[in-house]
């Protein structure tokens, strides 16, 4: 999917910057949870989002922090879901027609362990099941708690800053100038 899919929504957001913090917070929110995560173009909405905030005066920094609270809260929320509701989501239709979905993550949690929680936040087909699977397998809240916390610190870099440093790079146009000339010039200095 591209930004063409969602561009009505990312012209919502460029009028009205005052939700981009939300907009960012909910969609990682979204993109992470177990249900919704597998058919949102997540990806795709955070590099948007991440653009337009980079184009604007908002921190870098509180645009990770946004992006990883959204992140934590929904893996928290799909690992609650599958540690409380197994049976039901089990019994879900998307889940009955497509069983492989959580018999590849249990595999996969069987084979890693905890290093599954934090490989599963980066990898796009096991990401929104993991933490449901990590539930359902009754890890530890307490360890999953803190490696989901942890590998969200990571995350958010990652996922966030390519779009954020290429809408920053919009905003304020970098030649190459800005970045080579004043290197030459310290390397003359270093050499002199």
């Amino acid at each position: 999917m591209d930004l063409t899919a969602i561009e009505p929504f990312l012209d919502w957001l460029k009028e009205n910057p005052q939700w981009l913090l939300w907009a960012l917070g909910i969609t990682a929110f979204a993109e992470s949870l177990a249900l919704v995560g597998i058919v949102l173009p997540g990806v795709v909405m955070l590099f948007g989002i991440a653009l337009l905030a980079g184009t604007s005066d908002i921190p870098l920094l509180t645009v990770l922090i946004w992006g990883a609270l959204g992140a934590v809260v929904g893996d928290n929320t799909s690992y609650l879901l599958g540690r409380y509701c197994h049976g039901p989501i089990i019994g879900m239709k998307l889940f009955r027609q497509n069983p492989q979905w959580i018999d590849n993550g249990e595999a996969f949690f069987e084979k890693h362990g905890i290093i599954s929680v934090v490989i599963g936040r980066f990898v796009g087909p096991i990401r929104p099941v993991l933490p449901l699977v990590a539930g359902m397998m009754e890890m530890p809240a307490w360890r999953f708690f803190t490696v989901n916390l942890l590998s969200a610190l990571a995350w958010a870099p990652v996922y966030l800053l390519p779009g954020y440093l290429s809408g920053a790079g919009l905003e304020h146009i970098v030649t190459p100038d800005h970045w080579l000339y004043p290197a030459w010039q310290w390397l003359q200095a270093l050499f002199t």
